[in-house]
């Protein structure tokens, strides 16, 4: 039966009764094995604890905050010492966001195809905030930079997780929101497959988030925003060594042309040693031929792609937003050549797959 081999774990901050009526309708529906992961809670919280261990509910208490993957970690980690022979487990959200009706249809789609299943929501629906919508389109680009991979929704918290792939949960980096990114990502680099399922989408005007706009936003794309800085930090190296060769008296080509070289090099460093982490890397001779190939490359199509869109805009200022725009184009595609070509993720990690 669905309620016995599938559980359900549910990591929660400050819940209210929104947590308790999850659980009761969760119970009602045949989902009884429910842990709730008590992520460092008020003291004013304790009596929704206590109401939903009345449903059968397991709670499990840190006693300060840890974040929601260390939340789901802790759940994983109590389920495969204490519940080994369940087929796995579904995550869910305790703030209503998800509907019980969608996490036992999840939890259904684990038990039949024995492989990770994820909850994915429309939302590009009308009533999905406009920050809500931004903030996925971004999270989706991002993936698919990283991966090459589309994903719809790739911030979904309702997932379904195989027993066979619990040592492969706890491995994966991230104790906060950037667990869930993390958990996708190298999901990709060990070839796991899987399935999505079509929930129904929730957004209500009260729903209270934990989520921390800047800090938790640079933590899980952390890889993309040091990209950006490692630019920016490239083009000053590049200007300030123009400025400073033209004006010990070296001509005006001769002076890009060892800028731009000073600053390649600079950047090179940078992204290998800070934006990929590369600096264990033994393979720099390699790495150095290749983003020289790519830098060589990078100036040629930037003349060539400037002078052709300036030639499109031609109107006042013209050239600037022909520059602005081939410098964004190269910069995505700076990034996607490095992420895979240069710099690619060698990721392993030591986990066995069961059954």
């Amino acid at each position: 039966m669905i309620s016995e081999n599938i559980a359900i774990i549910i990591p929660a901050l400050n819940p209210n009764n929104k947590l308790v009526d999850l659980v009761k309708e969760l119970n009602r529906i045949g989902l009884v094995n429910v842990v709730v992961i008590d992520d460092g809670s008020e003291k004013s919280s304790q009596a929704v604890f206590d109401e939903v261990q009345t449903y059968q509910a397991k709670v499990y208490h840190h006693q300060t905050n840890r974040g929601k993957g260390a939340a789901l970690k802790t759940g994983i980690e109590y389920l495969k010492k204490n519940q080994p022979r369940i087929v796995g487990v579904v995550t869910a959200d305790a703030d209503g966001q998800h509907a019980p009706k969608d996490i036992l249809q999840v939890a259904k789609a684990l038990a039949a195809s024995n492989t990770i299943v994820l909850g994915t929501r429309d939302l590009s629906r009308p009533e999905v905030p406009l920050a809500s919508k931004a903030g996925n389109l971004f999270s989706a680009v991002y993936y698919k930079l990283k991966t090459g991979k589309l994903l719809k929704d790739t911030q979904t918290g309702l997932r379904g997780i195989p027993t066979r792939y619990f040592d492969f949960a706890l491995h994966v980096a991230g104790e906060r929101y950037d667990y869930e990114m993390r958990f996708l990502e190298q999901m990709n680099e060990q070839h796991i497959a899987y399935r999505t399922v079509d929930i129904e989408t929730i957004y209500e005007k009260d729903r209270v988030t934990h989520f921390r706009a800047v800090s938790d936003s640079y933590v899980i794309y952390k890889t993309f925003f040091k990209n950006i800085a490692s630019s920016l930090l490239s083009a000053a190296v590049d200007v300030t060594s123009f400025m400073l060769l033209v004006r010990v008296g070296n001509g005006i080509f001769s002076a890009t042309v060892v800028a731009r070289i000073i600053s390649g090099m600079f950047n090179f460093s940078l992204n290998k040693i800070w934006v990929f982490d590369k600096k264990d890397s033994h393979n720099t001779r390699n790495e150095s031929l290749k983003y020289l190939a790519l830098f060589i490359t990078q100036m040629f199509f930037s003349g060539i792609l400037t002078e052709a869109f300036s030639s499109i805009f031609n109107f006042h200022n013209g050239l600037l937003l022909s520059k602005i725009l081939v410098d964004c184009l190269l910069f995505v595609t700076n990034f996607i050549v490095q992420r895979f070509w240069i710099f690619p993720s060698n990721l392993k990690l030591e986990f066995r797959a069961r059954g």
